[in-house]
């Protein structure tokens, strides 16, 4: 069975586009909820926080890496390359940019806030313990949402989409898919009698952002990789630096309440992040060509 469109005269197979963003969709919905749902398990037989961590972050891309292969195998004869997984030396490369582009717009949050007495910075903190906890939720982060998240909303959905729809419209679409998805596992564990966290409003418009920042980083750079490193580096400074959790490296003093989250993580990182990567959209606007759909006969 093809899953890529044909042409037959005037006529598009369209249910076939559809029939690939659902296949993409459900797996990693069906993927998520099972992992949480083993996770679950997993914790009332005793399982410690990080050994419940790592089965669901093995779960989540033990399910979605193959199935996504296997579905992206009957649109191109070169799967996770049409995508955007370019070659290793490409990927260290895009990686960096992706990574490098969270830190200075972080760092310059900070500086910001800092300047116009917004926070106070009142300690620094480093340790083993502290860069060994950093490295680990890393690893985690990357099997359980950066990787296996770009993969399939980023990568497959979008490049789905992109057959159906030119470039703009397809990376106006994503997010909305991509907001789907938890709503759709938190309904499934609900089902399931698991304890969710509560789907806000706030919530909503977060991913919203974060999935059309990341699906920008994907077009423009021409590389997954820049938005998989940019997705990990921006859970990991969230967790680590901007919010005040337990393990931290920063400790500050918020004089203007919400600012690390609402100016770092939104506005510097989102909205900035996005703003700046509009003229770059603009200046490539030929080889992006927004306004046209991709053909069939070619990878993306």
């Amino acid at each position: 069975m093809q899953f890529h469109l044909t042409k037959s005269g005037n006529q598009n197979n369209h249910p076939k586009w559809l029939i690939t963003i659902l296949l993409s969709w459900g797996t990693f919905v069906f993927a998520l909820f099972f992992a949480t749902l083993i996770g679950s398990i997993a914790r009332q037989a005793g399982a410690s926080k990080l050994l419940q961590q790592g089965i669901q972050s093995g779960l989540v891309t033990l399910i979605t890496v193959p199935l996504l292969y296997f579905f992206l195998k009957r649109t191109s004869s070169r799967p996770f390359c049409s995508i955007g997984l370019s070659g290793w030396r490409q990927a260290v490369l895009k990686a960096i940019m992706g990574a490098m582009y969270v830190i200075i717009l972080s760092g310059s949050g900070f500086t910001i806030a800092h300047l116009l007495g917004w926070v106070k910075i009142t300690q620094f903190h480093f340790s083993i313990h502290l860069v060994t906890v950093l490295l680990l939720n890393m690893i985690i982060a990357f099997f359980y949402e950066a990787f296996p998240e770009e993969l399939t909303f980023r990568g497959a959905v979008y490049y789905a989409l992109n057959r159906r729809f030119n470039c703009f419209m397809a990376l106006l679409l994503q997010p909305i898919l991509f907001v789907l998805a938890p709503i759709a596992v938190s309904g499934l564990q609900y089902i399931a009698g698991i304890e969710s966290p509560a789907i806000t409003l706030d919530y909503i418009v977060l991913l919203l952002s974060f999935g059309f920042i990341l699906q920008l980083l994907r077009i423009v750079t021409g590389s997954l990789w820049t938005s998989i490193a940019f997705h990990l580096v921006f859970l990991e400074n969230s967790r680590f630096f901007v919010l005040q959790g337990e393990e931290r490296f920063i400790t500050y003093e918020e004089i203007v309440p919400g600012t690390g989250a609402l100016f770092v993580i939104f506005f510097m990182l989102l909205i900035v992040g996005t703003l700046l990567l509009i003229p770059v959209a603009i200046t490539r606007r030929n080889a992006i060509q927004w306004f046209k759909n991709k053909k069939d006969t070619q990878d993306v």
